[in-house]
């Protein structure tokens, strides 16, 4: 069942330098997700975020947990509307791995975190919409 990037990219609308996922673990369809991301040293926002003290910014993790949902709801035109009790508890640096859990609440609402090595680096609860077409 593991899905790679190539997979994952075919089946939501976001090429690099967003692709935060990497590989998809596990996937129990409008349930839950679990993925994977590698955080290399030559992410490109690392030159700026910041070059003494590399860390991952806040919104990438967020960016993460956002296309690990819309993956577990084969639906890329979600939007994120709202993100409610959202916590950074922990740095993320170069070389890390990180593990992306989403869990649906119901229908466009769920609880997501990421974690390294099963302790919460951030957690928030997400809602979204259906993007509409003209």
């Amino acid at each position: 069942m593991p899905m790679n990037t190539a997979e994952i990219q075919s089946k939501l609308d976001c090429q690099a330098p967003l692709m935060m996922l990497d590989r998809v673990t596990t996937l129990n369809k409008d349930q839950q997700v679990i993925a994977q991301k590698s955080v290399s040293a030559n992410e490109s926002y690392f030159q700026g975020h910041f070059p003494e003290n590399p860390i991952m910014p806040g919104v990438l993790l967020i960016e993460a947990m956002v296309e690990a949902t819309q993956f577990m709801w084969d639906r890329s035109d979600l939007i994120l509307t709202r993100v409610k009790r959202g916590r950074f508890r922990e740095m993320v640096k170069p070389g890390m791995q990180l593990t992306i859990k989403v869990n649906a609440i119901k229908k466009y609402a769920c609880q997501a975190k990421v974690l390294i090595d099963d302790k919460d680096v951030c957690v928030a609860d997400l809602e979204f919409k259906v993007t509409e077409e003209n």
